[in-house]
C-alpha cells in the first residue's frame, strides 16, 4: 500500500443574498463536504479573504473547527503587513486553530529578507503547525527555494504551492524535504505524491468531493486502473470548474448548495460556460 494522500478542501465563505456572511449556508457547505476530505484550509483564496472583516474570518474558522475539529482545520492568516497577520493569527487561536497556513506579505513585492522576517515573527508567535502558503501569481511576491530552507530551519511545517509556485513541486521538495508540501492544483495529485508530497489543497473538491475521495483512496491502494480513470474525471471537473471561484459558486448553487455570489469583481461565468458546468455535473459522482 502506498502512501495516503491527503485531500484538504480550500473552502469558499458563503454569503446570503445580500452579500452578507451566511452561517447557516457555511455550515451545510461543510458538512456536505466533510465525510469525503481530509480537511479544509478556512479563509483562503477561495473564501475572498480579502473581502472579509476580522470578526468574520473568525467566525468561519470557529465554524470548520466545530464540523471538522482541530486538528482538520488549517486557518489561513496572511496579510500584507506582520502586524495584520498577527492578529489575524490571535484571532484564529481564540477560535481553537492549531494549524495555520500564511500567505506571503502581498500587495507590495516583499524581498527574501522581508518574507523570512515575517514568518520569522509568526513563528514565534504561534504554537502549532504554520504552513507557508506561495501564490506569487495573486500575491506579487515569490519564495525562492533557499529561503525555506532557512524557514525550515525556524521551525516552519510546510509550505503550499499554488498558480505557477505549483509548477515547481520538485524543486522545493528537494529543498525541504522534511516538511510537509501540498499542490494548489486541483489535478496534481499523483505527480505531487510521486515527488514526495503531502497532497492537494483545491477549490473544487468542495464541489465535487466524492471525487477526490476516489482518487486519494485509489492511489493508496495501488490501484492503477482505478486511479487512471478517477485521475481522468478529476481532470475533467478541474478544466471546467477551476478557473475562477465565481465557477465553483455557480456549481454549487446549480446543485442545490445555496452558497450566494462573489463578493470580490470576480465575473460569473458565461451562458456557455454554466451549459459546460451543468455538463460536467451531470454523472452521479459528486457527493
Amino acid at each position: 500500500m502506498l502512501r495516503k494522500p491527503e485531500i484538504i478542501t480550500a473552502s469558499i465563505a458563503a454569503f446570503n443574498d445580500h452579500g452578507g456572511l451566511d452561517i447557516g449556508r457555511n455550515k451545510a457547505y461543510l458538512k456536505r463536504i466533510e465525510p469525503f476530505v481530509d480537511g479544509v484550509l478556512a479563509v483562503g483564496t477561495n473564501a475572498e479573504f480579502p473581502s472579509l472583516d476580522f470578526n468574520e474570518r473568525k467566525e468561519l474558522v470557529s465554524l470548520a473547527i466545530d464540523i471538522f475539529g482541530t486538528d482538520r482545520v488549517i486557518a489561513q492568516v496572511g496579510a500584507p503587513s506582520v502586524r495584520q497577520a498577527l492578529r489575524l493569527a490571535q484571532d484564529a487561536v481564540d477560535a481553537g486553530a492549531t494549524r495555520f497556513a500564511a500567505l506571503t506579505p502581498y500587495y507590495f513585492r516583499a524581498s527574501q529578507k522581508g518574507i523570512y522576517s515575517y514568518y520569522q515573527s509568526l513563528r514565534e508567535a504561534i504554537d502549532g503547525d504554520l504552513y507557508v502558503y506561495i501564490f506569487p501569481d495573486v500575491a506579487n511576491t515569490d519564495l525562492e527555494p533557499e529561503t525555506l530552507v532557512k524557514l525550515a530551519d525556524i521551525g516552519i511545517n510546510g509550505v503550499k504551492l499554488s498558480g505557477v509556485a505549483s509548477q515547481r513541486v520538485e524543486i522545493y521538495r528537494r529543498a525541504a524535504p522534511e516538511i510537509s508540501l501540498w499542490s494548489g492544483n486541483d489535478a496534481d495529485l499523483p505527480h505531487v505524491m510521486d515527488a514526495g508530497g503531502s497532497g492537494v489543497i483545491s477549490g473544487v473538491s468542495g464541489v465535487a468531493p466524492k471525487a477526490w475521495a476516489v482518487l486519494r483512496d485509489a492511489y493508496s491502494a495501488g490501484e492503477e486502473n482505478a486511479m487512471v480513470n478517477a485521475q481522468q474525471r478529476v481532470q475533467e471537473l478541474v478544466k471546467v470548474l477551476g478557473p475562477s471561484i465565481g465557477r465553483l459558486k455557480y456549481a454549487l448553487n446549480f446543485l442545490g448548495m445555496p452558497v450566494g455570489e462573489c463578493r470580490m469583481a470576480i465575473d460569473e461565468p458565461t451562458e456557455f460556460e454554466k451549459e459546460e458546468i451543468r455538463q460536467v455535473l451531470e454523472h452521479g459522482d459528486i457527493a
